[in-house]
């Protein structure tokens, strides 16, 4: 289909040019201009959307797709150079360029590009890359469909300004440069925006947003006029020859006769609606001239330099030959283009995996803040559950291994608190001193090897006190000992010692006491801690 809707949405209306693109020069329809309660986003686009499919009713303009023009501050251009490789691998590096210097995450921008017609010096070429955000797009996507018309086409306004330039050429409406390589400039106006955009062989080579106090006031548009050209002329070997201003009065007046004096080029005017029935106002004819060079570059037989609906994307190489150089020619590509893309995959998703991390950061941070109190007061409880013994388990366990309270007895069990040693590779946080009395041989050095076979024990010192102590009842003598230890902390399920049930109590036949069998208390005929304790 070669009829196409061409619009620019700027913050207060929605310009569109509706006519047919074939043959080299568009045939305009219609032109016309509605207004927007708000700017266009992606909480207005629908009902945007809405208006404007009524207001086409209202205009009687025929639906058809849609090409949209976007102004040059909604995107951001940059120039790069490819060294030479294979067209399969050319999207792929320039896209690889462009993320390096992007300022927002890649994965959401549209980036697109072209490369220059004339080659560098060093064999390489340069390239215009421009970058959309994805949210644009989407708004735009939303409005169409609200209007119910199909998205054919995005690109920036700069491109239809040329696009214009050239219809105005073969219209015969201006009189082009004769080298045809020569550098020509193009001035569009809006109510409150500008462009001037600089063209050689027909493509966008530069372009600047005219600033806003400029665009009313005669000396300082010209003075950015001078300062941009003048720019372009250093770099360039071919310096613009001819500036050409959309506008409505013609060449004899408005704008271009303002400038034609204050410049030393050519200066001409043209009008992108020149032939077409429409309403709109002659100080808003520069909101045409990008629709206007759109439809005429739709015309053309090649795709749009940039539509970012269809950005360009790396291409497999195909396969020419089926010799042995061939194939592995074909997969050494593949494995280029696997590495260029797998790269690009990786810095996009290391760039939002920074950015998530990040966030999570942030959050971290504040919670932290949030619960420094708490914090503290857990790293205390914690710093003081190091240095505890569970003095209960000790003493359990202690019960178990303890020789037979038939002929040993515990006189003292005191354990005490220690701070741990700096640098020490065991770390004793509490000390066991113990008194025993035993009348059994090797009871005592029974004891002391259970501690020495626990492996929590440290510096085990066992001390003889004195000659024979006191006895047990029915005279057998008793020798005191002393013992002292060092404990490593365990935690609770480190101890695992039980102790066996006790068998079952005989009944006392004499009517009353215990008996003979009757089990003696734990450490112990006196109890715990021995007879005084």
């Amino acid at each position: 289909m070669s009829r196409f809707l061409a619009i620019d949405v700027d913050q207060t209306h929605v310009h569109v040019v509706a006519g047919v693109a074939k043959g080299g020069v568009p045939k305009l329809e219609a032109a016309a201009s509605f207004p927007l309660k708000a700017p266009l986003s992606l909480v207005t686009a629908e009902d945007w959307g809405k208006d404007f499919r009524e207001a086409l009713k209202a205009t009687r303009i025929g639906p058809a797709p849609v090409l949209v023009s976007v102004g040059r501050d909604k995107v951001i251009v940059k120039d790069a150079k490819i060294p030479p490789v294979p067209e399969a691998e050319e999207a792929a590096v320039v896209r690889f360029q462009a993320t390096k210097d992007l300022t927002e995450a890649a994965d959401a921008v549209i980036i697109d590009y072209y490369t220059l017609t004339k080659p560098e010096p060093d064999g390489q070429k340069r390239a215009a890359v421009v970058s959309f955000r994805k949210e644009y797009l989407e708004a735009y996507r939303q409005f169409c469909a609200a209007a119910g018309l199909k998205l054919a086409g995005v690109t920036p306004r700069p491109l239809g300004a040329i696009g214009a330039f050239v219809r105005a050429v073969k219209t015969g409406e201006v009189t082009a440069p004769e080298a045809k390589s020569a550098s020509v400039a193009v001035l569009s106006r809006g109510d409150k925006w500008g462009e001037l955009v600089i063209a050689r062989d027909d493509q966008a080579v530069f372009s600047r947003a005219v600033s806003a106090n400029a665009l009313n006031s005669e000396a300082l548009l010209l003075g950015e006029i001078k300062r941009n050209i003048a720019v372009y002329n250093g770099s360039s070997p071919t310096p613009v020859e001819a500036l050409f201003v959309a506008e409505a009065t013609g060449p004899a007046g408005g704008w271009a006769g303002r400038l034609r004096a204050g410049l030393p080029v050519t200066v001409q005017a043209f009008d992108p609606l020149a032939g077409v029935e429409h309403a709109t106002y002659p100080e808003a004819r520069g909101h045409f001239a990008g629709l206007a060079g759109l439809l005429q570059l739709k015309s053309l037989p090649a795709p749009l330099a940039l539509d970012f609906l269809a950005p360009r994307e790396p291409k497999p190489p195909s396969r020419r030959t089926q010799n042995t150089v061939a194939v592995a020619g074909f997969a050494g590509l593949l494995l280029v283009l696997g590495g260029l893309a797998f790269g690009y995959y990786s810095v996009t998703q290391k760039e939002a995996e920074v950015a998530t991390l990040m966030r999570e950061r942030d959050e971290a941070d504040k919670n932290l803040k949030d619960l420094d109190v708490d914090s503290k007061r857990i790293a205390a409880v914690k710093a003081w559950d190091e240095k505890r013994v569970n003095w209960l388990d000790e003493l359990y366990d202690m019960t178990d291994r303890f020789p037979s309270t038939k002929t040993t007895r515990v006189e003292q069990f005191r354990g005490e608190a220690r701070e741990p040693e700096k640098g020490a590779k065991v770390k004793n946080v509490g000390r066991l001193v113990m008194k025993v009395q035993t009348s059994a041989e090797g009871a005592f050095g029974g004891l002391q090897s259970g501690l020495h076979s626990d492996g929590k024990y440290h510096d085990i010192v066992p001390q003889t006190r004195g000659g024979v102590g006191s006895r047990f009842p029915g005279g057998t003598p008793m020798q005191a000992y002393e013992l002292r230890a060092d404990l490593e902390r365990r935690p609770p399920n480190q101890y695992v010692r039980k102790m066996a049930e006790p068998p079952a109590k005989k009944p006392d036949r004499r009517g009353g006491g215990d008996g003979e069998d009757s089990p003696k208390p734990a450490f112990g005929g006196a109890g715990f801690g021995g007879p005084g304790q």
